[in-house]
């Protein structure tokens, strides 16, 4: 298991979550295009033919060529560099990804727990509630109370049917959700298996916030964003260093009888144009990714900020439930029974005392999941 999660429902969401197909998809795009950049022009070949149709002949010269041009200054292979970037991207951002669906499938199957859970304490709840009309009814028969505490009651027993739907419904969105998220939408609803809760004591924040920035994904994009940059800058710095462009032919002087060659070896030169808009540019995306690495610094200590709040005031609400609330109530519910035996309680008193707890029993699974998920 991986927290609680079952091995098959995380393979199922590492296998069917349209996520991470698109993730991986761009992976083979990013890596794709490095490969094409790469790649020198294709030579052009043609047919040459001079001076056709004087004298009657076929021209002067009838023959071939072949036209390369060669890419010079590092351009092709830091063209490849920087598309390679890229995909070294795109795989951090896949790999994100998948964090990022295993987190959710993982809060998912607590969310579901906790409603499992909570269904079952409000079947409790509903059958004191039941217990407390029949009592009340019994009691106004002997004229030991009044209708309108009846009608309470009967209030209060339709509340805890309405909120026992509420519970199943939530567990019927819960598993809808897991499935959805472990890619599977068809997939059966099953009593899970497992505990929300934990021995774990909570993180301290600096501990987290240290590790969040060490071993964030999101950073580390970030980071091979700024060496992209620093490629596309030294790429276009190369622009400007002119292609060798080399024409070759060959061919038959028909006047002459003779065959002849001729070459060709030109360099464009970059009097008008030298890059330097592009390179501007570049440089101007570089210093952005240096100051985007900044922000999000800042953006994930904000975001853990908040998240640790709600972590460590769960976990507080976790502990003085477990230390303190539920074993009260779960005694003073005893002491009353106890006292009902011995005729120096009312029933009504102890059916109070069981709601006080199952209530308790309610906010502590919540405050459970809320930890978990935290």
């Amino acid at each position: 298991e991986r927290a609680g999660v079952t091995e098959a429902t995380v393979s199922m969401a590492l296998a069917n979550n349209p996520t991470l197909v698109q993730a991986n998809a761009q992976i083979r795009a990013e890596s794709g295009a490095a490969y094409q950049a790469g790649l020198p022009f294709n030579p052009v070949l043609g047919y040459t033919g001079e001076q056709i149709g004087v004298n009657g002949t076929a021209g002067e010269l009838q023959g071939g060529y072949v036209s390369q041009e060669i890419v010079t200054g590092g351009k092709l292979r830091l063209s490849r560099a920087k598309w390679a970037q890229r995909a070294q991207i795109a795989a951090t951002n896949a790999q994100a990804q998948q964090q990022r669906v295993l987190n959710d499938v993982q809060t998912q199957f607590y969310r579901a727990l906790a409603a499992q859970q909570i269904v079952e304490i409000h079947r409790k709840l509903v059958a004191n509630g039941e217990d407390n009309l029949l009592t009340q009814r019994e009691m106004i028969n002997l004229g030991q109370t009044t209708a309108s505490s009846v009608l309470q009651a009967e209030v209060e027993l339709r509340r805890d049917q309405l909120k026992l739907k509420d519970a199943e419904n939530d567990i019927q969105q819960a598993w809808r959700m897991l499935a959805a998220m472990a890619g599977v939408p068809q997939l059966a609803p099953t009593t899970l298996e497992g505990t929300l809760t934990t021995d774990q004591m909570p993180l301290d924040y600096d501990s987290a916030l240290a590790q969040l920035l060490s071993s964030s994904l999101e950073l580390a994009a970030a980071r091979q964003k700024i060496r992209h940059d620093q490629i596309a800058v030294e790429r276009e710095r190369a622009e400007p260093i002119p292609n060798i462009l080399v024409d070759a032919r060959v061919g038959q002087n028909i006047e002459a009888g003779d065959t002849t060659a001729g070459v060709n070896v030109g360099l464009p030169i970059p009097f008008f144009d030298k890059n330097r808009g592009t390179i501007q540019q570049a440089q101007a995306d570089l210093s952005r990714s240096h100051a985007e690495v900044r922000r999000l610094e800042l953006e994930l200590q904000s975001r853990l900020a908040t998240e640790y709040r709600t972590y460590v005031s769960a976990w507080q609400r976790v502990v003085e439930y477990q230390a303190t609330m539920l074993p009260k109530a779960e005694e003073a519910t005893e002491l009353l029974r106890k006292s009902y035996k011995d005729r120096r309680a009312t029933w009504v008193e102890v059916l109070t005392a069981q709601r006080l707890h199952t209530t308790l029993e309610v906010e502590y699974i919540d405050s459970l999941k809320t930890y978990r998920e935290t």
